[in-house]
This record gives structure tokens, C-alpha cells and sequence, in this order.
């Protein structure tokens, strides 16, 4: 898919639907960033701060040396959202001792 002119992969526009991101808002971040960064994979992080949420954009330059989102995420992540319920999860399990994380493991092992 191509909005103006970047390029999404499909990956990329999955992780837009499932984390609740408007098409719009990851544009303006790839267009106007505050911050840029090269990527360890070659790539282009491009992040946005809006009132209180943060936008990230992750892009590779392909053949054509166009630019393609292959990696988008909100920070902090929607309620309700897979990204917020592995944060949490992550957080409960940070906080837990060795028992604890030992049965964190064990119900994610048997999809509980």
C-alpha cells in the first residue's frame, strides 16, 4: 500500500489496525519527525510526539531508494490492544519473584 509517498508493507499495515493508528498520524511521522535514528538493520526510525502519546516509525529504503514502513507502534499503547495486554503482562511479570515468573511461564506455556 502507498499513502502519499511512503510505502507500507502488509505487516505494517496489520500492526496500524491492530494497535488502533490512523493512517494520517504515522504519515506525519514518517513526514515531520522530532527525532530520526538509523536502525541497526539499516533502516530509519522516525518518531513523533503527540500531546501524550508517541508514534514510531520503522522504514527500510528499497532498490528504488523509496521508503518503507515495515514496523509502526504507539507508545503508550491503546487500551484494550494486544500491545497493552503484553505490557502489563510484562509489568506483572518484572515485579513477580522466581516462583512467580516460574508460573507466569508455565500458564503462557499451556495458553492460559
Amino acid at each position: 500500500m502507498q499513502y502519499f509517498d511512503l510505502i507500507i508493507t502488509k505487516h505494517a499495515q496489520e500492526q496500524i489496525a491492530a494497535r488502533g493508528l490512523k493512517i494520517n498520524e504515522v504519515w506525519e511521522t514518517f513526514k515531520h519527525p522530532n527525532r530520526t535514528s538509523r536502525n541497526k538493520y539499516s533502516g530509519q526510525k522516525f518518531e513523533k510526539e503527540f500531546e501524550n502519546y508517541k508514534i514510531t516509525v520503522v522504514a527500510i529504503q528499497n532498490p528504488k531508494n523509496e521508503l518503507v514502513a515495515k514496523s509502526v507502534w504507539r507508545n503508550p499503547p491503546l487500551p484494550d490492544t494486544p500491545d497493552a495486554k503484553k505490557k502489563a503482562m510484562w509489568k506483572k511479570y518484572n515485579k513477580s519473584g522466581f516462583f512467580g515468573q516460574l508460573w507466569i511461564q508455565i500458564k503462557q506455556q499451556f495458553g492460559f
